[in-house]
């Protein structure tokens, strides 16, 4: 009986904990009325880290009246989930700055009608932006999202979660090895050098040796 009262007891903390997980990922996008719709925007897969599976994730909703102005996750769930926006919708991601800028391919997520997304992985912690633009219903959409604390959270560095070791980045684990690639092809050029002087000696050697025999 005790062993049958804790499995329920793990079974009702885990439900209420996956309640939680999923507030927390709600709470983690943006969201925004633009006309009649209502977007919600945000990373995949939140708490998102660096060089992990993520990407854009975007949900359109209608709303007769006018979407939501201000945002606000009380009001989702409410509108009419809007579909076919993968053929109508671009979307563009940036890097903090605008150091760099990358078309996405919008995609409808399987099963969740009204929601797309963009996988990728992206490969330095910091700020992003998400761009939408095109049309929905003839409605001309042009929106940029921007991390931050009132929006959506920043790609995470997960080497703050790593432990007991830091792992290297790729980038530094790409670097190190082409580091040491260069080190090699170095000292086998030494060494071909090393063998073309030798060669010459001994050739220069053996010609000064035949001058004094002759």
């Amino acid at each position: 009986m005790k062993r049958i009262i804790a499995f329920v007891l793990v079974g009702v903390l885990a439900l209420v904990a996956g309640g939680f997980a999923s507030s927390d990922h709600a709470s983690a996008h943006e969201v925004r009325g633009v006309g009649n719709y209502q977007f919600v925007v945000g990373f995949l897969n939140e708490p998102a880290f660096a060089y992990e599976q993520s990407g854009l994730d975007l949900r359109v909703a209608f709303f007769p009246n006018g979407a939501p102005q201000g945002g606000g996750e009380e009001s989702e769930g409410q509108g009419q989930p809007v579909e076919g926006l993968e053929d109508t919708l671009k979307a563009e991601v940036i890097a903090g700055g605008g150091a760099a800028k990358k078309e996405l391919p919008i995609e409808a997520a399987f099963g969740d009608p009204g929601a797309y997304e963009s996988p990728m992985i992206f490969t330095v912690p910091g700020d992003y932006s998400f761009h939408i633009f095109g049309d929905i219903q003839g409605q001309k959409i042009d929106e940029t999202f921007d991390s931050g604390p009132e929006t959506f959270g920043p790609m995470e560095d997960p080497k703050d979660v790593q432990f007991p070791e830091q792992l290297a980045a790729p980038a530094t684990v790409n670097n190190a090895s082409t580091s040491e690639s260069g080190s090699d092809d170095t000292a086998r050029a030494i060494a071909i050098i090393g063998i073309i002087v030798g060669i010459v000696g001994v050739a220069v050697g053996g010609i000064a040796l035949a001058t004094r025999r002759s």
